[in-house]
């Protein structure tokens, strides 16, 4: 087979696995903001009493913001406040959950588009993040009211939860990008 030939064949190999790499590193990357994003609805989960049976099945503000509740032994006073207080933003934190969800969604189809848009990437993509902005400021507000609720030993022991989900985030940030480049190694032979 002439040198030529040869090359055209191995520049088309290689651009078809950097186009390869470039769906599986957007793909990772969704995964990995939908993630972020997901454990940063910690404060906007739904409301509600965390169920007994719900086990793995609940979402991430029941496994999340409710659990911690759960887990500050709150007295029956902290309850009803802080029942209040989440009452109070049920509605804006229903709007931004359905919010984020369809953002999200509009952002998953432009990225699976059958013809790529940067532009449309890139737009949708900023409308998840003004809501994960909303989302953010509603988190410190809803937290704002409900820490003068807390005892010292409470406010520590949620420090204690946040400190400890960022050290997951970050296992599970280098679990997927180790997967990442253990697919890579495996497929670009």
């Amino acid at each position: 087979m002439p040198a030529d030939v040869l090359m055209k064949k191995r520049l088309k190999l290689r651009n078809h696995n950097k186009e390869i790499e470039m769906k599986v590193f957007s793909i990772v990357m969704a995964v990995v903001i939908t993630a972020f994003v997901g454990i940063g609805n910690v404060f906007a989960g739904p409301q509600g009493p965390v169920p007994e049976q719900a086990g793995k099945n609940m979402s991430h503000g029941e496994r999340g913001f409710l659990g911690m509740l759960e887990k500050l032994a709150l007295n029956a006073d902290q309850e009803k406040q802080i029942a209040s207080v989440l009452g109070k933003h049920r509605d804006e934190i229903g709007k931004i959950i359905a919010g984020m969800v369809e953002a999200r969604q509009s952002l998953r189809e432009a990225i699976m588009a059958d013809v790529y848009s940067e532009g449309s990437v890139r737009q949708e993509a900023q409308r998840v993040s003004e809501q994960e902005v909303q989302a953010a400021v509603l988190r410190a507000r809803i937290a704002n009211e409900i820490k003068p609720v807390l005892t010292a030993e409470q406010k520590e022991q949620l420090k204690h939860f946040a400190n400890s989900r960022a050290g997951k985030v970050k296992d599970f940030v280098d679990s997927r990008l180790a997967n990442l480049d253990k697919w890579i190694a495996a497929h670009a032979r």
